[in-house]
């Protein structure tokens, strides 16, 4: 199953959730902040005489990103940048990204789901045995409501 990280506001906490992303092997898909820093335009591709370089992949285990110039006539040719909050590995322009950040919209709405109309936000449980132990069942039950109601069909209205 995919997961994608929030967003946070604190810098500290962004790097965290970041890390905690690449440690369990997933992307984070965090929407672009007006930080000082994109203010001044940090975030956008390179540029050379060419125009702007294009992205020609990445690298998840270096975790980088390669450029290329429009004409390849620069030397260097290409360019990795050191993936983090403003370069991901997966650019923000692409397709792509634009289909997780979709998806990542539906996982928070049913997080939001369960938080609140599935009582997962108020535990009244300690310790992270059994606070597992009662998302799980919540999410069991969520299941089983589902799969009752698709197997009832469709309502008739006569």
């Amino acid at each position: 199953m995919p997961f994608w990280c929030r967003s946070s506001t604190a810098p500290s906490a962004v790097r965290s959730s970041c890390t905690s992303c690449e440690t369990a092997e997933t992307l984070p898909i965090i929407p672009l902040r007006k930080t000082p820093a994109v203010k001044q335009g940090k975030h956008k591709p390179p540029t050379c005489e060419h125009g702007v370089w294009t992205f020609a992949g990445a690298d998840f285990k270096r975790k980088t990103t390669k450029w290329r110039c429009p004409t390849g006539e620069c030397k260097p040719a290409s360019r990795w940048i050191k993936a983090d909050r403003l370069h991901p590995l997966v650019p923000r322009e692409t397709k792509r990204w634009k289909s997780l950040y979709r998806g990542r919209g539906s996982v928070e709405r049913e997080f939001g789901r369960l938080k609140n109309e599935w009582a997962l936000l108020p535990l009244r449980v300690r310790g992270i045995e059994r606070v597992r132990l009662h998302a799980d069942l919540t999410i069991l039950a969520k299941l089983a409501c589902g799969l009752a109601n698709a197997r009832a069909g469709p309502l008739v209205v006569a």
